[in-house]
């Protein structure tokens, strides 16, 4: 397999993956309220909590579904999945480096883990896809 038909996999792969989190994006919300109790028993779901969490998820679904655009044609795309690439990687290096600084190891309880379990696949992810854009073979211009 290409290391192009190997990046347009991994980017439909990204954008299957992210169809469901429109559905949080827009979950009634007594739904949102019983998750985020589920996640930290005791959080209310005010105002912010359901601002962030479904900007977030709405997030994630552009996200997912600028990859399967891209996935469409790579050549063409490229300097767009650069730029998506950088971003994801230093906003999820960022949000580790933040959320281990910021959370004391006597806290981290299982919400802790998925948040750092989503911000490390977020980064190994993005890992794959520059080292699959670095194996592409630049396209030569043409004199004229």
């Amino acid at each position: 397999m290409t290391a192009e038909r190997g990046l347009k996999w991994l980017l439909r792969f990204i954008g299957i993956m992210t169809i469901p989190t429109f559905i949080a994006a827009v979950m009634p919300q007594a739904w949102l309220a019983y998750l985020v109790n589920k996640a930290e028993p005791g959080t209310s779901a005010g105002i912010l909590i359901n601002y962030l969490a479904r900007v977030l998820m709405a997030m994630y679904f552009l996200i997912g579904m600028q990859c399967f655009v891209f996935a469409s044609d790579i050549k063409h795309y490229r300097p767009l999945i650069w730029l998506m690439s950088a971003v994801i990687l230093i906003v999820a290096l960022a949000g580790l480096i933040v959320l281990f600084s910021t959370v004391p190891p006597d806290h981290r309880t299982g919400f802790f883990w998925v948040v750092f379990g989503d911000l490390a696949e977020g980064f190994a992810q993005t890992v794959l896809i520059v080292i699959l854009l670095l194996r592409i073979p630049r396209a030569v211009a043409c004199g004229g």
